[in-house]
């Protein structure tokens, strides 16, 4: 049996390689076969594999793009039209890397990858492929079983329980989402504070490894809140994940996640699907940050040693509202990090708390609270800040779901 964010497959996962050279077929199906518990099956040509698919799915397809009876995209867009959720992987030579780009909006390819390729961050993507199947197939199931509480609304009393039930499960699913724990290094301290508004909300944030030791943050806001927002979140999960181990920048990443909040994935969720994003690339080595932002309210830089808060003027247009040929990306910053710097991400559930006097508790008060508890590490300093916003909230306030994720920088050299 294979475990895959808290589920139980009954079968091992089997992983479907196409490519007219043996050499690439019997390389890359022993070194999967030896190092996971995947069925790995080998096709040297295409048409011998769609032939097998018909009659027997896979979890996860590998194709390489030049081969004879038709190349790598044909080949996967015909599978896409036989299982429409079944990640697909493309083998491609630098020359028509161009090729691999440009499928990835048109058949949605989940990556791909250069000849020469690395067995492990190849190992690695099938993973986080066969996650996201995993919490697709999960969410469209519970959106199914949802609508059936809805119809099913005479005997109020059970349905309500049936409801509870359903709601916590969404939950589950949600939380399974968000890192389990933030990959923190001695140089670079995350930390996080989340708090949905209904018990399950739209928020989310996922934290992923770049190539060349470069980490990339990503903390969004979907429209609304509650059930909708938060199972339309798995869009921003599948849609980051593939930026693992990749060169990406922000804006790219951004662009990226525009790109599927457009497309939409499960038939179930609303045509309308927008979220507030920023992400940030850190780059320890060279002390700095790149940051994109699509919406948010614009992050803060606390630079203990002045005793100073900065604001981090980067905007753009929100994502999921226009397609790849009319959106317009974020505005890019780069910033300098020193010695006890601590940035500070965050949605609009901070900032627009509203207090007796009808007065948002927006940057200003933002800045206070952190120039305030500068002394403190970054986890503290995010538990002060949600503690002073719910002291500064009316009562009966009508909170949105609420997320503040902080960057804490320590050793610095130069």
């Amino acid at each position: 049996m294979t475990q895959l964010d808290g589920q139980t497959l009954e079968r091992s996962p089997v992983v479907v390689i196409v490519d007219d050279e043996e050499m690439v077929t019997s390389s890359l199906g022993a070194f999967l076969e030896w190092e996971t518990d995947y069925k790995v099956e080998t096709f040297l040509s295409p048409a011998d594999a769609l032939n097998v698919l018909r009659d027997r799915p896979a979890d996860i397809v590998i194709a390489d793009f030049l081969m004879p009876e038709m190349n790598g995209l044909q080949f996967l867009a015909r599978v896409k039209d036989l299982y429409p959720d079944v990640p697909r992987i493309l083998l491609t030579g630098y020359a028509d890397k161009e090729h691999a780009i440009k499928a990835i909006n048109e058949i949605g390819l989940f990556h791909y990858f250069e000849k020469p390729w690395d067995n492990e961050a190849i190992k690695l993507v099938i993973q986080n492929g066969l996650e996201n199947k995993t919490v697709k197939s999960a969410l469209e199931q519970k959106l199914h079983e949802l609508d059936h509480v809805l119809l099913q609304r005479d005997a109020l009393t059970e349905q309500n329980e049936i409801f509870h039930q359903e709601l916590l499960l969404a939950r589950q699913v949600q939380q399974s989402m968000l890192p389990s724990c933030l990959p923190n290094t001695p140089d670079v301290v995350f930390s996080a504070e989340y708090e949905p508004a209904l018990g399950i909300g739209g928020d989310f944030y996922d934290i992923q490894p770049l190539s060349d030791g470069r980490i990339a943050l990503l903390v969004a806001d979907m429209t609304g809140h509650g059930v909708q927002a938060a199972l339309s979140t798995v869009l921003l999960k599948i849609g980051f994940a593939p930026c693992a181990n990749t060169s990406a920048g922000p804006v790219e990443i951004l662009n990226n996640l525009n790109a599927v909040l457009y497309q939409g994935l499960p038939k179930e969720l609303p045509s309308s699907i927008f979220a507030a994003a920023a992400v940030a690339v850190i780059d320890p080595a060279n002390s700095t940050v790149h940051i994109a932002n699509a919406g948010l309210p614009q992050p803060l830089l606390l630079k203990r040693e002045k005793g100073e808060v900065e604001r981090i003027t980067v905007s753009g247009m929100i994502l999921g509202i226009f397609d790849d040929t009319t959106y317009v990306p974020s505005d890019e910053a780069e910033l300098r990090i020193d010695t006890g710097d601590f940035l500070l991400i965050y949605s609009d559930g901070l900032a627009e708390a509203v207090n007796e006097q009808n007065e948002l508790y927006e940057i200003g008060s933002i800045r206070t609270t952190m120039l305030a508890h500068a002394e403190l590490e970054g986890s503290e300093i995010l538990k002060q800040l949600v503690t002073s916003v719910r002291s500064y909230a009316r009562k009966g306030h009508e909170w949105d779901d609420l997320t503040v994720l902080g960057i804490d920088f320590s050793k610095r050299d130069g």
